[in-house]
């Protein structure tokens, strides 16, 4: 079970918004309002991203080498930028140590003044091809590139019924994250051991300062048995060597292995496995990173 859906719950959901297009509601996420005129100069300053042209876009938030967030980006006009993620304290604890450094512009939490939704599935980018809305935005996570719609919070519920009177399906966080496993993004930074992290942000955020860091690469595979991984497991060459570790296993509909999103050492290897036990499994890797 995951949450409240089992696994074959979870695949049906998937299937019927990939045919046609999902929507998930994230207005719980924390979205902390940067205005003023030096309100761009605080993000670029928190980011590992400078970005003065995009709309939408996703960055990480960065204090040195440590890692904060993975946030979302939205410019609401010139002097006015909505951030938004998961990290809701750390998020805001890091906006306010960088406006000592720029005084004229003010940080506010407004988590419950907006409500977020994120749309999925392959009809998406036709639906809204030629929609010109302020406030609907198409910024690409690492790999992939997605719609999301900001709305004014009491519209919460009138915005999922008008889409649902559409034919949208309405997905959970569980379906969604299919769909960002299945593109290529990688969650949940922050659990990636030190040893690999930075590595790991470079590669989809490219530090301004990455001479020290050592390269990895980014691959999914397809396990070619149908074991039970976990973030615990290593990944080895036919001689033995730790090579690599798991970031997460997730599992397809009509696929009977699981994939595994990994982070491996450079140079890579060929015919790599995986053991889990004493039981071992060759992955075939999946070239689309």
């Amino acid at each position: 079970m995951y949450g409240n859906q089992s696994v074959n719950e979870i695949y049906e959901a998937y299937l019927k918004a990939r045919n046609s297009v999902g929507i998930v509601n994230l207005s719980h996420l924390g979205k902390f309002l940067v205005s003023g005129p030096s309100s761009l100069e605080i993000i670029n300053h928190c980011s590992t991203q400078n970005n003065e042209k995009s709309t939408g876009y996703f960055t990480v938030f960065m204090r040195g080498k440590r890692y904060i967030a993975e946030v979302l980006v939205l410019r609401l006009s010139h002097y006015r930028y909505l951030v938004i993620g998961e990290e809701k304290e750390k998020i805001m604890k890091h906006l306010k140590r960088a406006r000592r450094k720029f005084r004229s512009s003010v940080i506010s939490d407004c988590t419950q003044e907006y409500a977020f939704f994120t749309f999925h599935g392959n009809q998406a980018k036709e639906f809204f091809r030629d929609l010109d809305y302020r406030y609907l935005y198409r910024a690409k996570r690492q790999n992939y590139a997605y719609f999301q719609l900001l709305a004014p919070k009491k519209h919460e519920n009138s915005v999922m019924e008008h889409f649902r009177s559409l034919n949208f399906k309405p997905i959970s966080l569980e379906v969604e994250k299919i769909f960002l496993y299945n593109n290529n993004v990688i969650l949940n930074i922050e659990r990636i051991p030190k040893a690999y992290r930075l590595s790991v942000i470079n590669a989809l955020y490219p530090l301004s300062n990455n001479a020290r860091i050592k390269d990895i690469k980014i691959r999914k595979y397809e396990l070619e048995k149908n074991y039970l991984v976990s973030n615990r497991d290593k990944i080895y060459n036919p001689r033995g060597k730790i090579i690599g570790i798991i970031h997460c296993s997730y599992r397809l509909p009509n696929k009977k292995n699981p994939f595994i999103i990994a982070f491996l050492k450079k140079p890579a290897q060929s015919v790599p496995l995986v053991r889990v036990g004493k039981n071992e499994s060759l992955i075939k890797p999946i070239f689309n990173y």
